[in-house]
């Protein structure tokens, strides 16, 4: 690690919320963090401390999950995102199996249980802290109901889901990818 500090530069994505070393208590500079490696990360300031605030993306899953061979769409109740639809998903807990934490938010979003029939790809986008992985899904056990997280429920043909009604980039992304699969 470089000991040496550049000039202060606000993070691009914490807009100066975090200033200070959790190990030390001098503040925190935006800089290169090795010698000849061009990402920035935030660095303590102090010589000598080499504390490194890593700003890791955020791990989702979630399932386009078909009832009746049509993918339940979700609209979200609360931010981010509000008012608009997603498919079932959520954070994947520390510990817990991607594939198993994605069965884990459809029961919960929608108290169903389902079969897992492929991954339908990972997505991520600059400026966007989640990475999102997702799968294909069919319901075998249970009718679908919402839960406080959405207020409402629909159920589409996914050549009718509309891209700029879903919520996230990586949402939009996934039921891209989804309508380009379903048509083959």
């Amino acid at each position: 690690m470089t000991s040496e500090c550049s000039d202060f530069q606000d993070h691009p994505y914490l807009k100066n919320n975090i200033n200070y070393c959790i190990t030390c208590g001098s503040k925190l500079v935006y800089r290169s963090w090795v010698e000849g490696d061009s990402s920035k990360q935030l660095c303590c300031s102090k010589p000598n401390c080499n504390y490194v605030h890593f700003l890791d993306p955020k791990l989702a899953t979630g399932v386009v999950t078909l009832f009746e061979n049509k993918v339940i769409l979700l609209k979200r109740a609360y931010n981010p995102g509000k008012n608009y639809w997603t498919f079932p998903g959520g954070f994947v807990n520390r510990g817990e199996i991607v594939e198993q934490a994605a069965k884990r938010e459809v029961f919960e979003e929608v108290r169903i249980k389902i079969d897992i029939k492929s991954l339908l790809g990972v997505y991520s986008f600059n400026h966007e802290p989640t990475v999102l992985v997702a799968y294909v899904g069919v319901v075998v056990d249970g009718i679908p109901t919402i839960n406080s997280e959405s207020t409402d429920i629909k159920f589409v043909l996914s050549s009718d889901i509309i891209l700029d009604e879903l919520a996230f980039e990586t949402t939009k992304a996934a039921i891209y990818d989804f309508q380009k699969i379903e048509t083959i």
